[in-house]
């Protein structure tokens, strides 16, 4: 075994070391790769330097003589990102200010209303609230908790035995993990897009295409329709036999789905103005956090003047091209935000914003450290060979099982590695599922593996098809049993104990779709692509 490799394994087992401990992540990655280059530089100092197979030395002491080109290179590895990274924080306190309301209650407690009467239709309503939930909090810990508070006793109610109630609110909490704007799609953006860049300007490419986080939302709905009209399907054909404790609904169908319209109408606005390119994720996140503050403020009247003001202002920049008639936009902005102040006040009187904002600062700070620290473990990572090295192995792993590029495809040998990196990649992220958070694997591992992935032209292999492959392997690793981290979320919110094989058991038909919706991806990627 060469010197490198040592050096490589003692990296990596390190930093694994670090994440297994305990220790909190974000100061345990930077501080396992800079623990290595400080002995390596130690060793080069005292004139015992490593040396690679070449006979050069792995590192050398005077490129670092100090932490400032470091320092330099973590912010220029983050600095591309701000924009898409900024929108993190407005969406968390979205999903937050939904949480700690009356909102998913009301989401719930309608679409059970709509479906009632219909076979499974209390089951289907909490895949659906679930994606709601998913599509404005990004958040599968938040999602589940909330899921589990408010769902998991109406499906007992309505004759659900434990364990399918379990396994349906657990796998309908997943689906934050895949349906846009999800938290793990903006951080897939960042990562993936930036990757692909260096990748294609080293190819030579000094223009590449720009991924975005819109470009995900757009290439991420198709699949996750797919697994939401899976999870539906799962949960109508575990339904029991008989609508056991079913109530009539108490109010007209037409109330039921007026009282639906504001969240509705909200996730759908901040949704669309993404995939249409009305406006950028920050923007959209702004407005969406706006909202959840009007409408966790629980007033109807607030929130009827709120939508009358935001359709004028639309109707005005439609209308009023020039901005002749000025004085009119800035009087329906001053509305507005009076509207959104007294809200706020409203919302801070009943101690939801005070929860929501400090859960937020929790978990974006968590967030923002994780990828600092990622981002410096993936430097003193580079700055050992390690990308080399594992771009080498993959190399070697293809030569040696010629069935393997038969099996990934790809029209030349170049792309067949590529193909073959992203499979390895999936399968690592789903075994790294059972012990990592989201987070973590998205800013460390793939800074390791996505050159490899991204070391061909995009027409052999595309950045966004990976990112959508890549974002639904992580679905699946959060739910499958018995590591998965959703599994282990509805059991510490959940109030009633549900054995464990039967919460196991009622998850495999959703990790099947899960696996077939991945399948279907990898085969045909016309499913994950937009143009």
């Amino acid at each position: 075994m060469g010197a490198e490799v040592l050096i490589l394994v003692v990296f990596l087992a390190a930093v694994a070391a670090c994440l297994l401990s305990g220790y909190p992540v974000a100061f345990g990655l930077g501080g396992a790769g800079l623990l290595v280059l400080t002995v390596l530089i130690g060793l080069s100092a005292l004139g015992l330097p490593v040396q690679a197979s070449d006979g050069w030395p792995i590192v050398d002491e005077t490129s670092w003589r100090d932490l400032s080109p470091l320092a330099n290179d973590v912010y220029g590895h983050m600095a591309p990102s701000v924009q898409t990274l900024i929108a993190i924080p407005l969406f968390v306190l979205m999903g937050f200010l939904f949480q700690r309301s009356d909102v998913a209650d009301t989401l719930l407690n309608g679409l059970g209303g709509l479906l009632q009467g219909v076979r499974g239709g209390q089951g289907v309503a909490v895949v659906l609230v679930g994606a709601l939930l998913a599509a404005s909090t990004g958040v599968v810990g938040a999602s589940i908790a909330t899921l589990a508070i408010i769902a998991f006793p109406t499906l007992k109610k309505q004759g659900y035995t434990p364990g399918r109630a379990g396994g349906i609110v657990a796998s309908a909490g997943t689906l934050g993990q895949i349906i846009p704007p999800s938290i793990i799609l903006l951080l897939l953006a960042d990562q993936v897009g930036s990757q692909f860049q260096i990748a294609q300007i080293g190819l030579g490419d000094f223009a590449p295409r720009a991924i975005t986080s819109g470009d995900l939302f757009r290439s991420a709905m198709v699949p996750a329709l797919l697994v939401v009209a899976g999870f539906a399907l799962c949960a109508t054909l575990m339904a029991p036999g008989k609508s056991a404790g079913q109530e009539r609904l108490s109010r007209p169908w037409l109330s039921v789905a007026v009282s639906l319209l504001p969240p509705l109408g909200l996730i759908s606005l901040v949704l669309g103005s993404i995939l249409f390119g009305l406006a950028d994720t920050a923007s959209a996140a702004t407005f969406g956090a706006a909202g959840a503050v009007v409408l966790a403020a629980g007033s109807r009247r607030l929130g009827q003047v709120a939508i009358s003001v935001t359709v004028l202002l639309l109707l005005w920049r439609l209308l009023d091209g020039d901005q002749q008639m000025w004085p009119i936009g800035a009087g329906l902005f001053a509305v507005l935000l009076l509207v959104l102040a007294v809200a706020g006040l409203r919302c801070w009187q009943q101690g939801l914003l005070p929860d929501a904002l400090q859960a937020t600062l929790k978990m974006t700070s968590m967030i923002f450290a994780i990828i600092i620290g990622a981002a410096l473990f993936s430097l003193c990572f580079k700055a050992i060979g390690g990308d080399d090295l594992l771009k080498s192995g993959v190399s070697a792993a293809l030569n040696a099982n010629p069935w393997l590029a038969s099996f990934v495809g790809g029209a030349t040998a170049e792309a067949a590695q590529a193909r073959a990196a992203l499979l390895f990649l999936l399968l690592l992220i789903f075994l790294l599922g059972f012990v990592l958070e989201f987070v973590e694997i998205i800013v460390v591992v793939l800074p390791l593996l996505l050159p490899l992935v991204f070391s061909v032209p995009p027409e052999h292999l595309d950045p966004a098809w990976a990112a959508i492959l890549i974002a639904l392997a992580l679905q699946t690793s959060f739910l499958t049993p018995p590591f998965g981290f959703a599994l282990f979320y509805f059991r510490g919110a959940a109030d009633a104990l549900v054995p464990s094989l039967a919460l196991y058991r009622a998850v495999i038909p959703f990790i099947a779709v899960q696996l077939l919706v991945l399948a279907l991806v990898w085969f045909f990627p016309l499913l994950a692509l937009t143009g």
